[in-house]
């Protein structure tokens, strides 16, 4: 029997998203609800927590696994196994950052410009107090807990926090001087429960099935149109991994092929079937964002 934490906020949908792209379905009796459960095997016991919350009751063992963010695993010093992590934000599908920050208007272009004692408001006071220690700086912390932009500068002078797409640090006449980390979801495991072998065996079969649906989005179906006299030029210009699914039900003539290849591999891989004798190819997204389209 497996419990696992998933983070509440910015996090849960993409977390939601991911779960059931792998087959996980997370059931709740409302979207409000902060219990729930996946029919898995090996899987009962579903919980909802702050992302910060989640490495210190996965370490403490009150849960068996947990979905959160790497910032919070560094941040709260948390002993857990690290099983999985997945480069995604809240709407993009990179990591989020954590940086530092200041006024638009401050002369500083790197934190070794900034005086000792500086006012440092952070959600990460760990973090942010290594990060000054390890530049040879010492900050005063201001621990915040949330809209850490509006602390400045009445409360602090610069800031130590999170963004994705920096929009919210330009309407705050914010702007960053340095990247500390780049952070995105981990899943991560309580020790004494990776360490016991039948635990451990679903904790395995939960990651890989995340990591497929994860890695769902660096690749694409192609469905390709052919005649059948062209077959064989057609047949050497599919990718590797590659079947065919048969004739057309109105045209005897006409044969379709399916393949699986990276997305970067896409454009190329199209102008070499077209060339070949493709009629067309329809290149479908698989895993977490799919998208279709038809090349003519």
């Amino acid at each position: 029997m497996i419990s696992l934490a998933l983070p509440t906020g910015s996090l849960e949908r993409r977390a939601l998203e991911l779960f059931a792209a792998a087959g996980l379905d997370v059931r709740r009796s409302s979207e409000r609800s902060y219990r729930g459960t996946i029919e898995y095997a090996g899987t009962a016991r579903v919980a909802f927590y702050k992302p910060r919350e989640i490495p210190l009751v996965v370490q403490n063992g009150s849960f068996d696994m947990g979905l959160t963010g790497a910032d919070w695993v560094e941040e709260t010093g948390a002993e857990v196994e690290v099983v999985e992590s997945f480069d995604y934000s809240r709407n993009t599908e990179k990591p989020w950052r954590l940086v530092l920050a200041v006024p638009a208007d401050h002369p500083a272009t790197s934190v070794a410009d900034l005086d000792d004692g500086v006012r440092m408001a952070t959600e990460y006071p760990n973090i942010g107090r290594r990060f000054f220690q390890d530049a040879g700086r010492r900050a005063e912390v201001v621990v915040s807990y949330g809209a850490t932009e509006a602390k400045i500068p009445e409360l602090a002078d610069v800031m130590v926090d999170v963004v994705e797409t920096g929009h919210s640090l330009q309407q705050n006449n914010l702007r960053i001087i340095e990247t500390i980390r780049t952070c995105g979801a981990q899943l991560i495991a309580n020790p004494a429960a990776y360490a016991d072998e039948g635990r451990r065996a679903v904790i395995g079969r939960i990651a890989r099935l995340l990591r497929g649906a994860w890695t769902g989005p660096a690749n694409v179906l192609l469905t390709v149109r052919a005649p059948a006299d062209r077959l064989p030029e057609v047949t050497l210009a599919m990718p590797g991994r590659s079947w065919r699914a048969g004739a057309e039900l109105t045209d005897e003539n006409m044969v379709v092929l399916q393949g699986v290849l990276s997305s970067r591999d896409v454009p190329e891989t199209i102008d070499v079937l077209l060339s070949a004798g493709a009629v067309n190819v329809t290149e479908t997204g698989i895993g977490i964002l799919a998208t279709n389209a038809v090349r003519p």
